[in-house]
Order: structure tokens, then sequence, then C-alpha cells
């Protein structure tokens, strides 16, 4: 069973309770949930939307085409029209079909369930017709209710109530859905995207953390703040940002700093520092639509080289990129381990739609923190950059006898004074490179996943766009996917998985088809003669829906 509804309003109304009780109703019955909010950032008298959809069988996906629609306005009605699939369920207050009808628009092919509403709880209302239509159970319903608006008045908790048993006392419904929405199972968790990431970062020893506001990683550093457990700074810029975490990391704090866009762009210069000076550093880069300022509350995928290449220099580094919520609580862990393992830096790469949604999971595991090389005890000639066989050079903690040494962004030898030694910039450039040699076989994690092996046809995904990829080869069984999970270093292991298919279709959230140029770069795949490579991209600031997927018959 799949369900797919959708609340629309205006983006000054305020309704996030309805998602709230919706999502994490479902959630508590069992069911399998993702979500998609999408709203502009011109905030007055525009639409905003946001799409709950649930599964019984692990089949949930991003769709255009709808079930039910709860609306609060004419304007947010009429937007969603093209929306909706044929029958679906229109719930509304009836002061807006008369506008929608005063426009000559017709809802004839459309279930309307409509109340005449006079006072200011709209969301209340609907939400009640909502679950009626469902054939939900008054008692959990009014248990939410408790829980949701613990935070207002008595009398409005109260008055809420009311309107639930009086709605499902009175309220006509000629037709329910054919489905009852029910118990299942136990409940599963219900976790928002960057609310998640910053418990799961703090679960893995994170110690500093630093960001400048902005859309979609904004999120990030209010969660930080309301936790309370890790130092934090707000700076005034992502150049102050970057260097106040390269400064915690020097004193040996696992140290992360979040944004977005183009104002990663402002690191470049503290992070080719970082690499000379052999700082661990995580930087998460939350994607969001390009090239300027402008639509910077929708989705795409523009940044990927600027990831792969976020620097002047020639060195190496590592960028992640996760294919669900379950795999970015391990690779939060991961990053930073990562980071201190091989002093390096990690780039971890999130989007706005995997930033800002919903998401319902199992048990999570908690693996253990590994820092790896770190002296406590150093000798009197302690070499902070020590040539070695791994590339790796012990650290130690700030104030530690003997352990003193300068940071600095000049070549220098192996304990830390500048040289311009040519012998000795050769040397350093290959230690530096050494560190992340092999990556993937030092470390047993694998970095792609291949679904449908068989196949001859291959679609090739990042990021969240794999859950509804994996809807479309279900029931596509001659396609198979590819999801990349770690764009750098590459895993030279995927050539041979893809060097006897057919054809690979790169599918993409951006025009220039990064990921595609990319791989096929590093993986040689133009010199397989009997590949045919191709692609399927989207730019039209949404996620990839399963409509999109269909083009592909």
């Amino acid at each position: 069973m799949n369900l797919n509804t959708r609340i629309t309003w205006p983006a000054w109304a305020w309704v996030n309770s309805t998602v709230d009780i919706i999502a994490e109703l479902y959630a508590e019955l069992w069911y399998d949930l993702i979500s998609d909010i999408e709203y502009e950032s011109r905030i007055k008298w525009w639409v905003n939307f946001f799409d709950v959809n649930i599964s019984d069988n692990n089949e949930f996906f991003l769709t255009k085409h709808v079930d039910i629609v709860l609306a609060f306005n004419a304007e947010s009605l009429e937007k969603q029209l093209s929306s909706l699939k044929k029958w679906a369920t229109i719930i509304v207050n009836s002061k807006w079909l008369k506008k929608i009808e005063d426009k000559w628009i017709s809802l004839d092919s459309y279930n309307i369930l409509d109340l005449e509403i006079a006072d200011k709880y709209d969301n209340t209302y609907l939400l009640w017709i909502y679950a009626k239509y469902l054939n939900l159970d008054i008692e959990i319903i009014l248990n939410k209710i408790e829980i949701i608006f613990s935070r207002k008045w008595e009398d409005t908790v109260n008055h809420n109530k009311n309107i639930v048993k009086n709605i499902f006392e009175t309220y006509n419904i000629k037709e329910k859905a054919s489905i009852k929405i029910e118990k299942v199972w136990e409940a599963k968790e219900l976790i928002f995207g960057n609310k998640s990431l910053t418990k799961w970062a703090i679960e893995w020893w994170l110690e500093f953390y630093s960001a400048y506001p902005m859309t979609p990683a904004s999120t990030i550093l209010t969660e930080v703040i309301k936790d309370g457990r890790v130092r934090y700074i707000q700076n005034e810029d992502e150049i102050a940002v970057i260097n106040s975490a390269l400064w915690a990391s020097f004193t040996w704090a696992r140290a992360m700093s979040w944004t977005s866009g183009w104002w990663f762009a402002l690191m470049s210069e503290a992070l080719s520092f970082a690499v000379q000076a052999e700082f661990p550093i995580t930087v998460v880069l939350s994607q969001r639509a390009g090239p300027s300022t402008w639509t910077p509350t929708f989705h795409e995928a523009w940044d990927i080289n600027y990831a792969l290449n976020p620097t002047f220099w020639d060195f190496e580094h590592v960028v992640m990129y996760p294919s669900n919520l379950e795999e970015a609580h391990y690779f939060w862990w991961l990053a930073l381990n990562i980071a201190d393992k091989y002093q390096t830096q990690v780039i971890m790469l999130m989007d706005k739609q995997s930033s800002e949604l919903l998401w319902t999971v199992n048990k999570l595991e908690s693996p253990e923190i590994d820092r790896w090389v770190m002296l406590e005890n150093p000798p009197i000639d302690y070499k902070r950059y020590e040539l070695n066989d791994s590339g790796v050079s012990p650290r130690v903690k700030v104030w530690t006898k003997n352990g003193d040494f300068i940071a600095t962004s000049y070549e220098h030898d192996e304990f830390w004074a500048t040289s311009e030694d040519p012998e000795l910039k050769k040397l350093f450039t290959e230690k530096r490179f050494k560190k992340l040699e092999n990556f993937f076989k030092k470390e047993w994690y694998k970095w792609y996943e291949i679904v449908n092996p068989e196949a001859e046809k291959m679609l090739v995904v990042t990021s969240f766009t794999s859950y509804t990829a994996k809807e479309f080869i279900k029931h596509n069984r001659n396609y198979g996917l590819i999801i990349i999970k770690f764009l750098k270093p590459i895993d030279e292991r995927l050539r041979e998985e893809i060097k006897d298919k057919k054809e690979l279709i790169f599918v993409e959230n951006n025009y220039s088809w990064q990921i595609e140029n990319y791989l096929t770069k590093e993986l040689g795949l133009k010199y397989i003669d009997w590949l045919k490579i191709s692609n399927l991209r989207k730019y039209d600031l949404f996620p990839f829906y399963i409509e999109d997927f269909n083009e592909l018959k």
C-alpha cells in the first residue's frame, strides 16, 4: 500500500503542527514514511507544500501526483490541481471552493470533502476530516493532540480535542477511503534531516561546530545550540567559519563546519591551508539551486564539481554523499573518524531535499570512535610532520609536554620549520598524497551499492534520489541501479562491475552532467567501446519524482 498526501498553504500561514501530527501518526503506526517540503524564498502570498509519502512494504518514494490534498486557501489548491491523481480527494474549507469555481475551474473529477469553517482552527478541522476519511482510530488522534499541543494552553488543547470529537460524530463522509490506516507493528522513529544529522555528529564526539546561517543548512546551528553539549560559534561569514573550525582542530578538537552553495567558495583558501598544515576537518556542503543567490530554497545538485575540487592546490581529500538518513547516521561517524585517522579533509555532500525531509527508521547501531595516531608522551625531538610509510604523522593534544609545534601555511620539514628545499617539497607532497592511497582497500566499507546487478542497463544515482530510483526498477527489471556513496577517492572496483553492461544512464539534478563527466574520466568509461553512456537530467528546482523515471520507458 502506498499513500501520498500533500498539505499546501500560503507562505504566511502557520500549519506546521498539521504536518507534525500526520507524520508522527504514521510513524507511530509503523508505516514507512518519507517527506518533501517545498517553499519559496519570497514569503508573503506565495504557496508552500509538504508531501508525506507512506508505505507498509518499504516502497516509499516521491511522486508528482498525489492521492489526497489538504488545502488552506484557494491559491494553494489551484496551484496543486495539476498534481492530483484522477479522483484524488480534496479536503478544504468551503469558502475556498467558491473562489475556485468563480474562475470556471472544474472540480468534477475529484472527491471533495469540504466544511464551512468559521474560526481560526482550519488546520484542526481539515486534519480530522482527513483522519475520519482514512478510518483512523480517534483515540490515537486525541493522544497525538496531547503530545503536539502540550506546549500550548490547556484551553487550546481541549478546544482542538472537541473539534475532533465533533468531526467524528457529525461529519458525513459518503464514501470513505478503501484503505484503513491502523497500527501494523511497533512504532518507528521519525527523524528530521538536519536535526538528526546534528544529533548523530554529537554522538560521534563532535567537539566544535561553526557556521553562518544559510538555507538549507541553517537548522543545524539551531540544533547544536539547543543540544548544548558542543562548543559552537556563529561567525560573521564563511571565511571566519572555516578558520575558527581549523583553530579548534589545531587544539585536537573534533571540528565541523556547515555551509550551502557558493558560500563554500569562501572556504577555499583555508581548506588549502588545512591540507598544508594537515588539519583534520569535516565540512558539510548542503547543496541548493544556483548559480547565484536566487531560488535559494529549492533543490538541485550544483556543487559536485566544486566539492571534488574545492581549492586551488594539488591535493587529495574525501567526498561522501549518503543515499538515505540511515546511511547518513553511519557516515557522520565515518566522516569524523576518517578526518582524524588520516588527518585529512572530509566533505560531506547533502542537499536541500535530504537536509529538510522527514524519514522513518528502525533501530540504529552506534559504532566506536577511532582517532588513530596520537602520542600521549611525545619525545623531546617530537616531529609533528614525521615522514613514515603511512603518510600519517602522530598528533598530540595542546599543552602536552614536548608537543609544541607551529602549523604553517608554508612548506616545511618534519619539525614544522619552513623550507623551500626542492627535495623536501617532493617528499612532503608525496607524504600528503600517500595518506589516501588505496583508500578503498584500507577501509572495509564499499563505496557504492548495486541493485539488480543482472540488468544490462544501469541507472547511476547519488543522494536520496536512490529511493525513488529503487521503486522504478522494482517494476522495470530490465534496469539496474548503481548508487554512488563516495565520490573521492574513487573506488576503482566499480569499473569491473560495469564493464560488461550495455548502457549507463546518469541521473543528475544538474544541467552539466557533473557525475557523468567525473566518473567517465576517472574510470575510463569512454574506452569501453560497447558501453552506451546517456543521462537523465533534472534542473527545475525539484527532486526526482517517480514520473521522471517513467520517461525512460
